[in-house]
């Protein structure tokens, strides 16, 4: 998927540009993915 002309980036890619490990990155995914879903239920 194509997001603003942007190509979608790996956790690992992501991680490597902020300076994080990957499973912080997982962590803040999963918390961001919840916090979607929550206001779409609502």
């Amino acid at each position: 998927m194509d997001f603003g002309g942007h190509k979608p980036k790996t956790q690992n890619e992501i991680a490597t540009m902020m300076g994080i490990s990957r499973s912080y990155v997982s962590r803040i995914e999963t918390k961001a993915i919840n916090k979607l879903a929550k206001e779409i239920k609502e």
